[in-house]
Parts: C-alpha cells; sequence; structure tokens
C-alpha cells in the first residue's frame, strides 16, 4: 500500500455525508430558536406594550375620578 492509497482512504473516510449535514442544521436551528426566542419575544413586548397599566388605563376613561390603589 502506497502513500498516496492511505492518503486517499484518509481523506474519503472524513468526508461527511450529506444526512448529517442536514441533522446537524436542524439541531442547530433548534437550539437557537429556544435560546433567542424568548429574547426576541420579551424586547418585541417591551417595545410594542402600552406606556401604562391596563388597570391605569381603565380607570383614566372611566369617567369618574376612582382614588389610586
Amino acid at each position: 500500500m502506497t502513500f498516496q492509497t492511505l492518503a486517499f482512504r484518509r481523506a474519503r473516510s472524513r468526508v461527511a455525508s450529506p444526512a448529517r449535514d442536514n441533522s446537524v442544521a436542524l439541531i442547530l436551528l433548534v437550539m437557537m430558536s429556544l435560546v433567542f426566542a424568548p429574547v426576541i419575544g420579551m424586547h418585541l413586548v417591551a417595545a410594542f406594550a402600552p406606556a401604562s397599566l391596563p388597570s391605569t388605563l381603565m380607570t383614566r376613561s372611566a369617567g369618574t375620578a376612582l382614588p389610586p390603589g
């Protein structure tokens, strides 16, 4: 067995199959979405939430002056 044959066999065995690449990509996608989806969701809620609480909005729009608390 020559060095060239041995090098070819080692190089061929290191090539990953496309199915393995797809499963790694799927695992990375699931892990990243589990990590970053709550962070993005919290930022969206903080960006689009009303400036005051809903109870404060109701008492202001009721027309009658209710004492706070």
